[in-house]
């Protein structure tokens, strides 16, 4: 996760010249409960300058993101083994490298539609357990039975494992004690909060200040003035043929 942030913010510094804020979650399931370790990211269009300032800023080639997220994540790996851990696994590393040359897989679509909508659902998204219990359909004393989307077709499909192998695949993804599965970073760090705050307060101050002078605006426009403004200057109490 924190890998994945610098690599984030470090393009938002160089390219817009501003920090963003990005929220990070660490899965490490598949849809089968298998072990799928993945990183999923929620980064503003935009983020702070140096002054202090809000500045827009929404566009990330994902090609490059790909591309620098497979150095970042190798050369992360090669940096925690020993000499004699490197000669074994240089070969493994090699390999991801070479069978990837896209990149590691990222998918980052820019979020569309109802934002209260699309919060509601990532925010519940990213602190899911590997496996609802509505996914599970059966469990006869000895066998779980549970559904899933197969990501490669797309279809659901129901898998059958011994009791022993589902507790198995669960207990896998249980996090260390004090080890945090969602973290903040950039302007949603501890140290940037306040800074955080006084941009939003000042945004909604601003935003409410625009509200009231629109209602107060229309409360002072009778709907004839209203409709002969919005259609141009066509008045609707005067019959066009006469």
């Amino acid at each position: 996760m924190d890998e994945g942030a610098k690599l984030i913010t470090e393009y938002f510094q160089k390219k817009a010249k501003v920090t963003p804020g990005i929220i990070a979650g660490l899965h490490t399931f598949g849809s089968r409960v298998n072990f799928n370790q993945h990183v999923h990211m929620l980064v503003t269009m935009g983020g702070v300058t140096k002054k202090g300032e809000w500045k827009a800023y929404d566009f990330i080639p994902f090609q490059m993101l790909r591309k620098q997220w497979q150095a970042v994540v190798l050369n992360f790996i090669r940096k925690h083994l020993s000499k004699n851990e490197k000669k074994r696994i240089q070969p493994r590393l090699q390999k991801a490298f070479s069978n990837n040359r896209e990149g590691f897989y990222v998918y980052a679509p820019k979020q569309r539609g109802k934002v209260k909508d699309q919060l509601s659902y990532i925010a519940r998204y990213i602190r899911r357990p590997a496996i609802g219990i509505n996914r599970i359909e059966e469990y006869d004393g000895q066998h779980v039975t549970f559904k899933y989307i197969d990501k490669v077709d797309g279809k659901e499909k129901h898998e059958t494992v011994t009791a022993e192998e589902f507790i198995i695949r669960l207990i896998r993804h249980i996090p260390d004690e004090q080890f945090k599965t969602i973290r903040h970073y950039g302007m949603y760090s501890r140290r940037s909060k306040n800074l955080s705050r006084k941009l939003l307060a000042t945004w909604q101050q601003g935003t409410k200040r625009w509200i009231l002078k629109v209602k107060k605006t229309l409360r002072h426009q009778t709907w004839r003035k209203r409709i002969i403004i919005s259609s141009g200057q066509k008045d609707p109490l005067v019959c066009p043929h006469l």
